[in-house]
């Protein structure tokens, strides 16, 4: 035991720790074996204190706890200072640190950070990556499903060690403000460093955005001895402006001269034309992706493949046929005469983004289909709302993921930004994708916004099953059956 919680203060509570030998460690009581350390974090709404009883029953020969309790039951008993902060070092100490035999990739900002990862999985091979982030993690070959957009720093660990096993080289992950401020990545060391860009969000945890900017520019202290350099940074962001005084690499933009550069020359249905700069070389290519927004999701994942050491010239083979994450401008064709597109976007900033790429390209009206998330920051709403009703020929206002608020005072508050009168309510998802379809005529473009690839609504605490491709795919068929 003292090799797991070296480093750390700690101290005995009940020792029954002789001759003891540790099988394994969890936070879910429900997975604990025979012989596993079970450890007692204290969440925002559940105590894994209350459940230490179901984990003695299921083999736990001692456990770790964050304050004073009880020591009734016959296993050994360790207080941990700081527990959950400092998680992510006891399980290093106990799978003997497997991150420091892969080169991790850090990716944060509020948007751009899914569809950077996919580039960046497409230009390195999957078969030498990881990916963690919002829509899935991937170990190798294995797909497990994302509950957050950065796990609990013991499971970070421990797919770090899958991937070791596997053979894998490289870690791409999203690093969420989240993360950062609650220590989840604090036992990580960075080979390459990204930011995105800083839009409003998540103020329903920081106190505000310069707390915001903070939580993120800590990613870029945390870099592997040798590799202080290798910071890539979007300086068309304001916030990474900011950044790009203090930490070297590669600045990137479309506007502002970096190292690395990026021009649109055109825009086609089925990708554009760009012009891409960094160092000495110059290249035309066409992406199969669209959109402003993406260019830099590009010279991101170019940049930092750039600083892994891989040749220009494969890169840029690489990034020609890469396609974007799913539900991140994700195209739902039924042979239909007009477009609906499915976009993850859930902030002002994606939403006005993704609404200008689609009016550069539009041949007929923009339905924009979207709403705001329950429980989350409220002070985007009505600035969604006036994006939405400015960017679009029509806006239905509906629900996504209420969650424990009530469905109608979302939609109040995203309806205090909108002054114009192109707009109309439709509380329930499933009707408001119906109608838009519906309303739909040749060469209109449907924008589905909020979900992408999500498949689940949140009601309450519960998640029903909701797919925005789904409905409209079913939608489609009906209108052209209808004919």
């Amino acid at each position: 035991m003292n090799k797991i919680l070296a480093g750390l203060k700690y101290r005995v509570l009940k020792d029954k720790s002789e001759n003891q030998v540790y099988t394994g460690i969890e936070y879910d009581s429900r997975k604990i074996k025979e012989g596993n350390i079970f450890v007692a974090l204290e969440g925002a709404v559940v105590d894994g204190h209350n459940f230490i009883e179901q984990a003695v029953k299921n083999g736990a020969t001692c456990i770790l706890v964050s304050k004073e309790i009880e020591t009734k039951f016959p296993v050994e008993y360790i207080l941990v200072e700081d527990l959950r902060k400092n998680l992510g070092i006891v399980a290093s100490n106990f799978y003997d640190w497997p991150q420091k035999n892969l080169k991790i990739i850090g990716i944060t900002g509020t948007n751009g950070k899914t569809t950077t990862t996919y580039l960046l999985e497409s230009i390195l091979g999957s078969e030498n990556v990881s990916r963690i982030g919002t829509v899935e993690y991937k170990i190798g070959d294995e797909i497990i499903e994302a509950p957050n957009t950065t796990p609990e720093s013991l499971d970070i660990v421990k797919m770090c060690k899958k991937s070791v096993e596997k053979g894998i080289k490289y870690m791409i992950m999203e690093v969420s403000s989240h993360a950062l401020a609650l220590g989840r990545v604090d036992m990580l060391e960075f080979d390459v460093a990204m930011f995105t860009n800083l839009t409003l969000d998540h103020l329903d945890f920081h106190k505000d955005m310069e707390d915001y900017f903070q939580a993120k520019r800590k990613l870029f202290t945390m870099m592997k001895k040798g590799c202080e350099n290798n910071c890539v940074i979007n300086i068309d962001d304001l916030y990474g402006k900011r950044l790009s005084f203090d930490f070297g690499g590669i600045a990137y933009g479309m506007y502002n001269e970096g190292r690395a550069k990026g021009k649109i020359l055109e825009f086609h249905g089925d990708g554009q034309e760009v012009e891409i700069k960094i160092d000495n070389f110059t290249t035309k290519i066409k992406l199969s992706i669209l959109g402003r927004y993406n260019m830099y999701n590009v010279l991101g994942a170019i940049s930092v493949a750039v600083l892994l050491g891989i040749d220009i010239e494969t890169i840029i083979e690489k990034i020609k046929g890469a396609k974007g994450a799913p539900g991140r401008y994700e195209l739902v064709n039924c042979g239909q005469d007009f477009g609906v597109i499915v976009d993850y976007c859930h902030t002002g900033d994606a939403l006005e983004n993704i609404l200008k790429s689609i009016n550069e390209l539009k041949r007929g009206r923009v339905i924009t289909v979207f709403g705001c998330g329950g429980d989350r920051d409220a002070s985007k709403r009505p600035i969604m709302g006036g994006i939405a009703e400015n960017l679009s020929e029509l806006a239905i206002v509906t629900s996504d993921n209420p969650r424990t608020e009530d469905p109608q005072k979302i939609i109040d508050d995203i309806l205090v930004g909108m002054k114009k009168d192109n707009h109309i309510v439709i509380l329930d998802r499933d009707e408001a994708i119906s109608k838009a379809i519906e309303l739909a005529e040749k060469n209109d473009i449907i924008l589905l916004a909020g979900k992408g690839h999500e498949t689940y609504q949140i009601l309450g605490r519960k998640k029903i099953h909701f797919d925005d491709r789904e409905i409209a795919r079913r939608e489609i068929i009906r209108k052209k059956q209808k004919k």
